[in-house]
């Protein structure tokens, strides 16, 4: 691309008040090497306002046929690089074009759209931003496919698109720019830029509120037309993965599987859960589940054919990575745990990072872990907070200050990293020194039911308040109930109790622990510290007595915890799918 390149501004104009204000904006461009075209469309009116510009603009006038003629005749006067199309009733940003472009020549892009806001008859303000970007081409397509979300005078594109796309479908007389960008979908990528850059104004006069009936004809139409076009762009995004899980019962672990079945799903994706016959099923899936032939193995003869086959544990990567040697899929390695440091038997489970090639993990720590043993270079796809998890505003109308954290079944050492002694023994010393406060330890109830250690825990305290909530409707109202919740994790990929916690209102106590690095910072959004320093309960008894303190690093929390969705996890985990894919 050049580095001066040349952008030509396209202005239908057909008996438009608003004229004025559409070429002052054009002019007042930061971006000095562009180039402004009236297209006059048959108008009989109004055209004294353009005058002024005769000598600041190329001006063409021809007979009334449309927007459509008029850009197209617009387009084919253009001697510039870059086509940007102005309606003649808004106005652009003055940076519109300089920005856009530096973004396009960044990403290598043909065609971009942007964000825009709304503004009145009077050039007021009152909506936005309105932009509507999408996290995949197959998102991308799914979505114009129900509709156009794109504002054609957001769009900026090089003049080469229209060699292979054509222009603009002159038969249309509404929906001339949804038939012109499906056919450009054919042959380019649209790069979204997340900014406002035009201001689109609504009146009484405008097109779409004139003819809305007719206007809705001719989308119908244009996606009768294009219904094979969209349908095989579809498809050819469309990934095909499969999923061997052998439980998923309640944890973070399995709920971060259950999302990202669900989430590609929802996407359009053809997802298969594998599954050994006593696996539990704790999480609802909208996806095909299949049940292996043994109680407790997944044999690698037992893998559809996919796109992906992603595996979680090491105890499955053997047998996906022989299913992938025999044509079964790229296997993907969702690293849910660096097992090789936190379980037994990492004589066995440390080898296996050696054949997966491909490696997704939940956070930075994770990463630079496994690239210091391994030196593979890991993608990152980040935990998220569920739908359920948000601040219902009751802790003012509490008379008891509440502290909460999480216990776990002891048994079967898959416990060890939280130092749950530790944890009692910090709580211990609140307790004693502020014999006021609540106190609630909450467990899953099956594990509860059946860890002899954690209804010992209860017996032994009984002035600790014992939870078991069910469901995540549950725990949140736990969480908002709770004022400060701790943790003392010391070895944790993603902590998602605390991120929990913290979008639900909570002030954060917590441990080191590696993953909650990515979203805690010690004394910005909560209080940090190694396990070495054995402060805890100094943390917690610092908030209990500074309550501005404890209110400032909840709200900071908050906002934080309020980015880490599980939309967001998706998209991450949906983009890394595709960057393994391409890099085959």
């Amino acid at each position: 691309m050049k580095a001066n390149s040349k952008v030509s501004i396209v202005i239908p104009f057909y008996n438009c008040a608003y004229v004025t204000e559409a070429i002052e904006s054009a002019l007042s461009q930061t971006y000095p090497n562009i180039e402004i075209i009236v297209v006059n469309d048959g108008s009989t009116r109004h055209m004294e306002k353009i005058v002024p510009y005769m000598n600041r603009i190329v001006y063409v006038e021809k007979e009334n046929g449309g927007t459509a003629s008029a850009l197209n005749v617009g387009i084919r006067k253009a001697t510039g690089d870059y086509f940007a199309w102005l309606s003649s009733d808004d106005r652009f940003e003055p940076n519109k074009v300089a920005r856009q472009l530096a973004f396009m020549q960044e990403k290598g892009a043909k065609v971009s759209y942007t964000s825009y806001v709304h503004m009145d008859g009077q050039g007021q303000i009152f909506g936005g931003p309105s932009g509507i970007g999408c996290s995949s081409k197959m998102e991308f397509y799914r979505t114009m496919q129900k509709g156009c979300i794109i504002n054609g005078c957001t769009v900026m594109l090089h003049m080469d698109v229209f060699q292979k796309a054509g222009y603009f479908n002159e038969t249309r007389k509404y929906t001339q720019d949804y038939d012109l960008w499906i056919r450009v979908m054919k042959h380019f990528d649209f790069y979204y830029l997340d900014e406002s850059l035009v201001r689109y104004r609504v009146h009484e006069g405008m097109g779409s509120r004139k003819y809305e009936s007719e206007i809705v004809k001719e989308i119908h139409s244009v996606q009768t037309v294009y219904r094979k076009t969209l349908d095989a762009l579809i498809a050819k995004e469309r990934l095909t993965v499969t999923f061997p899980i052998i439980t998923l019962s309640i944890g973070g672990a399995q709920r971060m599987l259950a999302e990202m079945v669900n989430g590609l799903s929802a996407k359009g994706h053809d997802v298969t859960v594998l599954m050994p016959l006593n696996g539990a099923l704790n999480y609802s899936i909208n996806a095909k589940i299949v049940r292996t032939k043994q109680h407790y193995l997944i044999h690698e003869s037992e893998y559809p054919k996919s796109d992906v086959i992603v595996s979680n544990f090491y105890t499955i990567v053997p047998g996906v990575h022989q299913a992938s040697l025999k044509g079964k899929g790229v296997h993907v390695r969702l690293s849910l745990c660096y097992e090789p440091s936190f379980l037994p038997e990492n004589q066995v489970s440390f080898p296996t990072y050696h054949i997966s090639e491909h490696i997704v993990v939940l956070s930075n720590w994770q990463k630079q872990i496994i690239a210091l043993n391994h030196g593979h270079q890991a993608h990152i796809v980040p935990v998220g907070v569920g739908t359920a998890f948000k601040n219902m505003h009751i802790r003012n109308t509490q008379s008891q200050l509440q502290i909460s954290a999480i216990m776990r079944r002891p048994e079967g050492g898959y416990s060890w990293h939280r130092e749950q002694e530790y944890l009692i023994s910090q709580l211990e010393i609140v307790q004693a020194r502020y014999p006021h406060v609540r106190i609630n330890l909450m467990s899953p109830p099956e594990e509860f039911n059946s860890s002899p250690l954690l209804q010992a825990v209860k017996a032994s305290h009984p002035a600790f308040r014992y939870l078991t909530p069910g469901h995540d409707g549950a725990m949140a109202y736990h969480y908002n109930e709770t004022d400060i919740f701790v943790n003392s994790s010391t070895y944790d990929s993603a902590s998602l109790p605390g991120l929990e916690a913290m979008r639900c209102g909570a002030a954060l106590v917590t441990t080191y622990n590696g993953g909650n690095m990515d979203y805690c910072r010690h004394e910005q959004n909560g209080l940090m510290s190694y396990r070495y320093e054995n402060r805890l309960a100094a943390d917690v008894s610092r908030l209990i007595e500074d309550a501005d303190l404890r209110r400032r690093l909840a709200a900071a929390g908050e906002a934080e915890a309020a980015k880490w969705t599980w939309e967001r996890s998706v998209n991450a985990f949906e983009k890394a799918l595709y960057e393994i894919r391409a890099s085959r």
